[in-house]
């Protein structure tokens, strides 16, 4: 009974700290969708929907006419006129301005333009410009056949300016940006306040190479014309480990000074695991020229200007194909959608690093692979909220886990800048929901260091002083203490003791020390919060070591202890004093001296793909493995490797479980020895559910033994087939080939059908279900002679199987010779031949027809024998 409750209790507590999202789904595909001051809007395959921010809806207006399913190509909110402007392809091209907060309700259309693209490609639209001046901006392919079209152009979007609502002429002539370049695809664009510019950023491909151009214009001027002379632009790179020359999805990051923006760039390999990669750039100056885009009017074959290489590659991943970012002070928090259907956090540092021991993080995970929307939208009143789309789907996702942690310490190592522990109402939460009280979080040094560190100095009255820091800061100033005691009492006290968060510092007599050390439990109390950590302290100038590696030994030792390893004269020492950044502990592996053993090689690993749940009882095919320890997994989005031990092994062959996973991708295999180290590299995906569409044939006879395929995504994931009602477990097999699986069906006696399901670990998918029908019938058979050959024509019984000639097995018999009988056709009866290959075949005396498990003798006699059901491997 008391199990149960604290069961129950404890469901409740993952219930109440879980991030619930909220979640909706259309009735058709999401084309678009915008965030308008306090209200969504979203485009599907035939309604646009006004909603709240909670998902519920508003309103819904209908675009769908006889002609076009979907004909909305543009959707932009103009919040300053509490408008959304809407155009679309209907007829010649339409546009219409809508009431923002009542979109059944128009308060202008225009038809006959055509603002948007004519086909279903990728363009870019945002309201630019300042004060009366503003234009609805479009850059769009346009291909008309000449030598040089527009891309991008400026629409009005008031009456009121000259020329009127949706006209792009300026003083009588019409201005835009044109380009030389066939292939024209915008991937996205911004205009930045102050000072008033705007950005664009697409891709362009010649017949030789594809390139990612960035193009910048001066917003603040008030005619087109001027708008379009101040173009500037450059072309970006993507990466120095190998070539990305496309982009995928872009964001800008929120600043002061600088324009950083981040850009997802694809080398364009499925089967890369490293395919993509997040890169941010500092776009404040885009000076020149690049060929294929100039003003109207101008030439385009100019290119001057410098290539604009990334600050840093934060990211690299198989499939990313969004991107979004908030800051929080000096930290950049980025969110990343997945075409595997995650959406990923990571969080930056000043300078642009990210956090270990948590790195990436996943807050939504598609069971199935689906891509999410380019582009994705944060709640515009608190920016505690992402809007992310799958195909009929929008989500709802929190930016933040605060609530799941349960104390100072917990909420610390989560390393997430949007989290901190409030001390008014002691619990982790945004700083927003902590007013008027101290907010405890992490500072902007802490992706790097541990939550408690400590180091140790000596003074010359033979006195130890021991400072322990806490890596946290605070908006105000909470109760702090620290203590130190060691099995006879307090280390520490009275004017030994000093404590200033987030430092307190002890100090101590060096008799004290010992040669095996002395333990010290040190606790820090933050207000109610309590952080208690046992330290090993040692006299660091007489730590020494002449075990075996005694030079690692000795430096893990010695970093341990608070001291200092010195390593270009191998020793240990006091630190200089506290601040004095120390020498991390991993630094210690280059010193292992190495061991005797041969090193060991992978050849192979299977499965090679497997369920993000993990898989048990892999095996993995190599030499001089005799030495392996373990199994190291490292993942692109993990910071920590995992491991996994090795439980059968000989010299060729490991065997062991593969970790479950948080996240979906490819993780790098390599097997560990005594001394360590990591040899060879292997890659192995964790991938969604499989899913099944169907099974192909449908219907078996009750002997069994047909061959099913199964159809669906990720069917390299499945284990096996289990059948209901007799929960039988049936062996399965993959095709490379058709990128299904398929297995024998069972012996039914029954009526009926079985129902079947696809195993993956401890996780079970429905696949529909396999009908039984009675075995096939035969009745009599007779021979013709043709030649040296014999036909054999089989009289069969009509029934609903559909067999195929592929499943039937004819052989004949004279006396002690067999010989093969070869279907010719099979539909109603069955015609085959024996061939008189060494002499003439004359007669033969009786049959059998194997159809799987099911074997019938005939006899020329006309009497039906049954033969025993054949039990070839894997059938049934």
């Amino acid at each position: 009974m008391f199990k149960m409750r604290g069961y129950l209790l404890g469901v409740l507590v993952l219930l109440k700290h879980c991030i619930c999202d909220d979640v909706v789904n259309f009735d058709g595909d999401i084309k678009d969708f915008v965030v308008g001051k306090s209200k969504l809007f979203v485009l599907t395959d035939r309604h646009l929907h006004q909603m709240r921010l909670d998902l519920s809806e508003e309103k819904r207006k209908d675009i769908t006419n006889p002609a076009h399913q979907n004909t909305v190509n543009i959707l932009v909110p103009f919040d300053d006129n509490d408008t959304l402007i809407t155009c679309g392809t209907f007829r010649d091209g339409y546009c219409e301005v809508l009431n923002l907060s009542d979109i059944t309700k128009s308060i202008y259309y225009e038809s006959g333009i055509s603002v948007g693209p004519t086909q279903n490609e990728k363009s870019v639209a945002f309201i630019t410009g300042t004060g009366n001046s503003r234009y609805l901006l479009v850059g769009k392919k346009d291909d008309d056949g000449k030598s040089l079209y527009p891309v991008i152009s400026l629409w009005n979007t008031l009456q009121s300016q000259a020329g009127g609502i949706f006209s792009n002429i300026d003083d009588g002539s019409t201005s835009f940006i044109q380009s030389t370049a066939r292939d024209v695809e915008f991937v996205d664009g911004f205009q930045r306040v102050s000072p008033s510019e705007l950005y664009l950023f697409l891709n362009a491909k010649t017949d030789t190479e594809r390139k990612v151009h960035v193009l910048w214009m001066d917003s603040s001027k008030r005619k087109k014309a001027d708008i379009f002379k101040s173009l500037q632009a450059v072309t970006i790179q993507c990466c120095s480990d190998k070539a990305r020359p496309v982009l995928v999805a872009s964001t800008v990051i929120p600043s002061v000074s600088a324009v950083i923006w981040a850009g997802v760039f694809s080398a364009q390999d499925q089967q890369d695991p490293e395919n993509t990669a997040l890169a941010l750039f500092d776009i404040s100056t885009v000076k020149g020229k690049v060929k294929g885009f100039c003003t109207s009017g101008e030439k385009c074959d100019f290119e001057s200007g410098s290539k604009l290489q990334p600050l840093s590659v934060v990211f690299k991943y198989s499939s990313m194909s969004s991107v979004a970012a908030v800051r929080s002070g000096s930290w950049i928090v980025l969110f990343i959608g997945t075409s595997d259907g995650q959406l990923i956090k990571l969080v930056l540092d000043e300078k642009f690093t990210t956090g270990c021991p948590t790195g990436p993080t996943v807050l939504y995970k598609s069971i199935v692979e689906r891509a999410l929307f380019p582009r994705m939208h944060f709640d515009p009143l608190d920016f505690k909220h992402i809007y992310v789309a799958l195909e009929k789907e929008l989500r709802r996702v929190s930016v933040n886990n605060c609530a799941k942690y349960s104390s100072l310490k917990d909420c610390r190592a989560a390393l997430d800048p949007l989290c901190g522990w409030c001390v008014n109402t002691k619990r982790c939460s945004t700083q927003d929901e902590c007013s008027n009280t101290s907010w405890v979080s992490i500072p902007k040094d802490s992706l790097q260091t541990q939550l408690l560190s400590f180091q140790m100095t000596e003074k010359s009255s033979r006195k130890i002083t021991l400072h322990l820091a806490l890596s946290l800061e605070s908006t105000g100033s909470p109760a702090f203490s620290c203590s130190f005691t060691t099995g006879s009492g307090n280390l520490c006290d009275g004017s030994d003791l000093t404590a200033d968060f987030p430092k307190c510092s002890c100090r101590f007599p060096d008799e004290l020390l010992s040669t095996k050390g002395l333990k010290v439990s040190a606790r820090v109390t933050v207000e109610d919060q309590k952080i208690t950590e046992t330290l090993t302290l040692r006299n660091c100038s007489s730590i020494t070591d002449n075990s075996p590696n005694a030079s690692y030994t000795q430096c893990v030792q010695c970093i341990s202890s608070g001291c200092q390893w010195f390593s270009s004269s191998q020793s240990c020492d006091w630190t200089p004093g506290p601040g004095q950044e120390l020498l991390k502990q991993d630094a210690c592996k280059d010193l292992f001296s190495d061991m005797d053993y041969r090193e060991p090689e992978i050849f192979s690993l299977e499965p090679k793909k497997v369920f993000f749940h993990g898989r048990n009882n892999v095996l993995l095919r190599g030499k001089n493995l005799e030495s392996v320890t373990k199994i190291h997994f490292q993942g692109n989005m993990d910071c920590i490797s995992k491991e996994s031990p090795v439980f059968d092994r000989s010299n060729d062959t490991l065997r062991f479980h593969i970790p479950p996973s948080g996240t979906k991708g490819t993780v790098k295999v390599c097997v560990v020895t005594p001394d360590e180290r990591c040899h060879g590299n292997i890659i192995i995906t964790y991938s969604s559910q499989p899913s099944c569409t169907g099974i192909q044939p449908t219907v078996s006879w009750s002997s069994g033994g047909r061959k099913i395929h199964v159809q669906g995504s990720n069917m390299d994931t499945v284990e096996s087939v289990i059948v209901r009602p007799s929960n039988k477990e049936l062996q399965t097999q993959y095709s490379r080939s058709s990128g299904d699986v398929w297995f024998y069906s069972p012996r039914y006696d029954g009526s009926g059908h079985l129902s079947l399901s696809l195993k993956v670990e401890n996780f079970t998918v429905d696949c529909g279900y396999l009908s039984y029908l009675p075995d096939p019938k035969f009745t009599v058979f007779t021979t013709l002679q043709v030649a040296n050959d014999l036909l054999v024509n089989i009289q069969k019984k009509a029934d609903a199987l559909n067999l195929s000639k592929s499943e039937v097995n004819v052989m004949g018999y004279q006396g002690d010779r067999q010989y093969q009988c070869v279907l010719e056709m099979f539909e109603y009866n069955a015609i085959c031949k024996i061939k008189g290959e060494s002499g003439a075949v004359t007669a033969v005396d009786s049959i059998t027809i194997t159809i799987g498990n099911y074997v019938l003798g005939m006899g020329n006699t006309k009497d039906l024998f049954c033969l025993s059901p054949q039990n070839t491997p894997g059938q049934g």
